[in-house]
């Protein structure tokens, strides 16, 4: 039975190779913001979570719009900004 051999970088050589690799990188250029959705997170109290969840689900059953918490937040907001600017 034969015994790989690890290949050893030494910390120096990794912090160099994940500076270089990184600074390679593309941030976001020529990206559409506009449709991509981000994953992100909020806190709210839980009696009004639990009204956007049951809000949903009533939405979902009776096959409308606005089926998901995220989709009812994603929503009012826009309304909110639409009504602010």
């Amino acid at each position: 039975m034969t015994i790989k051999k690890r290949n050893y970088i030494s910390q120096n050589n990794a912090i160099e190779c994940l500076a270089d690799e990184l600074a390679d990188k593309p941030y976001d250029e020529n990206k559409d913001l506009n449709n991509k959705i981000i994953r992100t997170t909020i806190t709210l109290p839980a009696s009004m979570l639990h009204k956007l969840e049951d809000y949903a689900l009533k939405n979902k059953r009776e096959n409308k719009d606005l089926k998901s918490v995220s989709a009812i937040i994603r929503y009012s907001i826009t309304k909110y900004f639409i009504s602010n600017t």
